[in-house]
């Protein structure tokens, strides 16, 4: 959690406007970025973004690190579709007796929605990089989001650094007691001591959610938040129309 919060746009204006603000201006400018049907216009709402993510303080390269989660489920539908879609054909590709026509129609098609991925996830980028998760889910509380939901995402966040640390733990163990890959990912061998450890896992990660759950019934837990009451400032709300 703090090693989250620690790269978070420090000291710039945008830190300053309120979490609710900017979770309506995000979900705003998702759903609209997510039907446009216009290239060109999805390009300068992605670069628009882009320069006032810059101008929020973000590194370019925090950016670029969030972007390259989202290149692989782009490169499969432009290495797919294009050859999918019929249509003019404008690339062919001989692999023996196997002929691949890529047409302009499955390009369209291909291009559209990966401008739209990009632009959601510049979004989504823009979001955790200038709020904290504890603002995150204080703004849901408080824009009345489902409790369970709210819930599940605080946990998961608060707790997934912790579950792979075990995990490495668990891997180190095991290399120390001399374990070494078969040849492939279906070697029967390895197969077994992977499936082993992941139950194992498992079975720790509950025992250690039910210990947790204990300590937080004996400090007052009652599942519900405790948020403080938010002042409505004109300004927050200009920027939030500012922002979407």
């Amino acid at each position: 959690m703090q090693g989250i919060e620690e790269r978070l746009a420090a000291g710039t204006w945008i830190r300053g406007v309120d979490a609710r603000v900017k979770l309506i201006a995000v979900v705003i400018f998702i759903i609209n970025a997510t039907t446009l049907q216009d290239k060109t216009l999805l390009m300068i709402t992605a670069f628009l973004l882009l320069g006032v993510s810059l101008l929020a303080g973000i590194a370019p390269v925090h950016l670029v690190k969030r972007l390259v989660l989202v290149l692989p489920f782009g490169g499969v539908m432009v290495s797919v579709l294009p050859f999918v879609i019929p249509g003019e054909p404008v690339w062919t590709l001989q692999l023996g007796v196997l002929k691949l026509v890529a047409t302009r129609e499955g390009w369209e098609a291909a291009v559209l929605p990966c401008l739209r991925m990009v632009t959601a996830f510049l979004g989504m980028a823009f979001l955790t990089s200038t709020t904290s998760l504890r603002e995150i889910i204080h703004a849901l509380n408080h824009l009345k989001f489902p409790r369970i939901f709210v819930l599940l995402i605080d946990f998961t966040v608060r707790y997934i650094a912790v579950v792979m640390d075990e995990l490495n733990r668990m891997q180190t163990a095991r290399k120390a007691r001399g374990f070494k890959p078969g040849r492939g990912l279906w070697d029967r061998h390895t197969v077994k001591t992977i499936g082993s450890m992941l139950a194992m896992l498992f079975l720790r990660s509950y025992e250690r959610a039910e210990r947790v759950y204990f300590a937080m019934l004996s400090r007052g837990y009652t599942g519900q938040y405790k948020c403080c009451g938010h002042c409505h400032r004109i300004k927050n709300w200009t920027s939030a129309l500012g922002l979407a």
